[in-house]
């Protein structure tokens, strides 16, 4: 599959997958005493292992790229996963910027542009992960790891893992 079906398929599956069956408010991570859940911790070591060279130790940003504990505060899962699968990359089908109504595609059309106007003046871009296999399969416990992060549920350093609860026996 050529990288760009792969992304189209990746944001549809990512839009159309059940969410989790938490209340629409709740947060995408557990912490308890002080402890994360499985997810949260995934989302940290996969951001040790990719991102935080550019946005710094514990996502507050360094001079070459953003605070991603600041950026997540209002994404949704999806809007988050689309960003990080595709580096804010836009496909634009021919015919969609024509007409009134789409000042949006417009917009992004243009941020694009002048992103890669930026990459050939070597500025550092943020790459696309969708071919990464420690990122893309990771994405949403990244999303959980900068989520409690943002919130302020999770400090900075390295988190400590909730133990797996013991198996009843019968």
């Amino acid at each position: 599959m050529c990288q760009l079906q792969w992304t189209f398929a990746a944001i549809v599956l990512l839009n159309a997958a059940p969410q989790t069956t938490l209340a629409a408010d709740a947060p995408p991570y557990r912490i308890v005493d002080g402890k994360v859940d499985d997810a949260t911790y995934r989302g940290w070591l996969a951001y040790h292992s990719a991102c935080h060279t550019c946005h710094g130790v514990d996502g507050i940003g360094t001079a070459v790229a953003p605070s991603l504990v600041d950026r997540v505060k209002d994404l949704r899962p999806t809007q988050f996963a689309a960003k990080v699968i595709t580096s804010y990359r836009i496909v634009i089908q021919s015919g969609e910027l024509s007409g009134d109504d789409n000042t949006a595609i417009r917009q992004r059309f243009a941020e694009e542009v002048m992103r890669e106007e930026r990459a050939a003046q070597g500025e550092l871009l943020m790459p696309a992960w969708e071919q990464d296999e420690k990122i893309r399969p990771r994405v949403l416990d990244l999303y959980a790891y900068l989520r409690a992060r943002a919130a302020g549920a999770l400090g900075p350093g390295r988190p400590q893992r909730m133990k797996a609860p013991a198996a009843k026996s019968e």
